[in-house]
């Protein structure tokens, strides 16, 4: 049914825009559900595999490092290429990540497949918001970002108590082979219908660069030299990524590694309730992701005062572990996780949003792809770490102790306090300032 706002009719550029935005959150809502999927199966892996804290960590890591690694080369490659050919080429090795990680014999090949889960996923984030950028006006595209990142982000709510039952009926090697089969589908959606833009469907151009090339050129021939040398010459850039850094790992190495085995050894939660428990943390992302992108796109405070207000309120939250010792009341968990999670929902929008402003849209790729790996780099880095701090306490077979989990809630405070150090210089872009 066609609407005036074209919405439903895949016959306009506004209709068929929201087509791709769905294949794009599909895409999405997978690289989520594999970022956190290993909270709900450490204890399963620890035992089959026979390993520790410290091995699971680095296993889990892997995901990050090659997610983090391939981000330069998937920007550059969206500027050049396209988004539409990269997403199809990194969905099918994303694919074979998961299936080679469901039929793994050993922690080894584990690894391996938890590593290329990490390189295909890598190809789809940075690659959406060029499409993104091409085909919503630069006024919607903070909210276009948080509605995103929000519908994506569910994947992090289904890889906590729904993946929990999965694992339950099917065993986590089926439910990482089912995986696999929806992103090969995925792969084949996006070369059938992605466009890199309208022009690409006969349809006139949505955007016009309000920031052209220096030359007055907007072209993909630029050299990778000269791209590179862009970016890395704004000073901007390297404090929102330095803050990006210091903010992203350690919420995601908790959630997505021991928030159950935390509320399990601590808490005396059953697997079925701490799954269900920490669905919180995402579903406050669901909601300050679009809310944040929303309220910077319409309040006149800029997009730095309402990240530094994000960042503050999600550390204060994270500030009640140590006066406790590491154990806050249990009536505190729940609310002190939804809005963790709305912070880091609200937060990432805002990262993104201001990188992207920072430079034209024929550099938007490789600005988001050289930036987008901080975070992930800090979690493969954060994640053994934490499991060596715990490991460095002691543990009885599968279980941790309080002061365990206490030194990871210690050195996620640190990280959090030169998150908010970081972004305090930045100067924003004026067209972020309203």
């Amino acid at each position: 049914m066609k609407t005036s706002a074209g919405w439903f009719n895949w016959n306009d550029p506004l209709g068929y825009r929201w087509l791709m935005f769905g294949v794009l959150s599909v895409l999405y809502f997978m690289a989520c559900m594999h970022r956190i999927s290993p909270t709900v199966i450490a204890r399963d892996l620890m035992a089959e595999f026979n390993t520790d804290a410290t091995a699971l960590g680095f296993m889990s890591s892997a995901y990050f490092y090659l997610y983090a690694a391939v981000q330069p080369p998937v920007g550059y490659l969206s500027d050049t290429w396209g988004p539409r050919a990269v997403t199809t080429l990194f969905a099918t090795i994303a694919c074979l990540g998961a299936m080679l990680f469901g039929l793994a014999p050993n922690l080894t090949v584990a690894t391996v497949g938890r590593a290329l889960i990490g390189v295909g996923v890598g190809g789809v984030f940075v690659p959406a918001l060029k499409i993104f950028s091409r085909w919503h006006q630069a006024k919607q595209f903070a909210a276009m970002t948080g509605v995103f990142l929000a519908i994506g982000n569910a994947g992090n709510l289904a890889a906590s108590l729904p993946l929990t039952y999965l694992v339950v009926w099917v065993g986590w090697r089926g439910s990482f082979l089912a995986m696999g089969i929806v992103s090969l589908a995925m792969a084949l959606a996006c070369w059938l219908l992605l466009r890199n833009a309208p022009e690409e469907k006969g349809w006139p151009p949505i955007v016009v660069d309000p920031l052209p090339a220096a030359d007055g050129k907007e072209t993909i021939d630029q050299s990778a030299s000269r791209r590179l040398r862009i970016v890395f010459g704004q000073p901007s850039f390297w404090l929102v990524t330095g803050s990006y850094f210091f903010f992203g790992g350690p919420t995601l190495a908790f959630q997505g590694l021991w928030a159950v085995p935390y509320l399990i050894d601590i808490h005396g939660y059953s697997r079925v309730h701490a799954g269900g428990t920490l669905m919180l943390i995402p579903i406050g992302f669901i909601i300050g992701a679009p809310l944040f992108g929303l309220l910077s796109d319409r309040l006149p405070f800029g997009r730095k005062a309402i990240l530094t207000t994000s960042l503050l309120i999600g550390m204060l939250c994270w500030t009640v572990f140590l006066p406790t010792g590491g154990k806050p009341p249990a009536f505190l968990i729940g609310p002190l996780f939804v809005i963790i999670g709305i912070c880091g929902g609200g937060s990432l929008s805002l990262y993104m949003t201001m990188t992207k402003e920072l430079f034209p849209a024929w550099l938007t790729g490789t600005a988001m792809g050289l930036m987008n790996p901080a975070a992930f780099l800090s979690t493969a880095l954060f994640q053994p770490f934490s499991g060596f701090l715990m490991d460095s306490v002691g543990h009885a077979g599968t279980s941790y102790p309080q002061a365990a989990y206490y030194k990871v809630f210690v050195a996620i405070f640190i990280f959090g306090c030169l998150s908010l150090a970081t972004i305090l210089p930045a100067r924003p872009a004026k067209a972020a300032s309203r």
